[in-house]
């Protein structure tokens, strides 16, 4: 049976210091699993792959890891707006 690639992207307003907070999230991620972020300009592109996404655990694992994702990418945007707003005060 042949094994079926799902790739999901995002892209989200950022730049290369929220792109470096969610490469961590790459770190222990199964052999089927691939986690990427860059931030070309202005922007950050978060790419998620699955091998065998023929199984419906693994399309679970996709949207899982999204969500996971956008929560790293909530935390980190609220900490750099608030160190922001903490610097202006100064």
């Amino acid at each position: 049976m042949a094994r079926h690639k799902c790739t999901a992207e995002i892209t989200i307003p950022g730049g290369p210091e929220i792109a470096g907070s969610l490469e961590p999230d790459n770190i222990q991620t199964p052999p089927w699993l691939k986690v990427s972020c860059t931030s070309p300009g202005e922007v950050v592109v978060c790419r998620v792959e699955v091998e065998g996404c023929d199984s419906p655990r693994r399309i679970l694992s996709l949207r899982n890891t999204l969500d996971d994702l956008l929560r790293s990418y909530r935390a980190a945007a609220d900490s750099l707006e608030a160190a922001d707003k903490h610097r202006d005060k100064n």
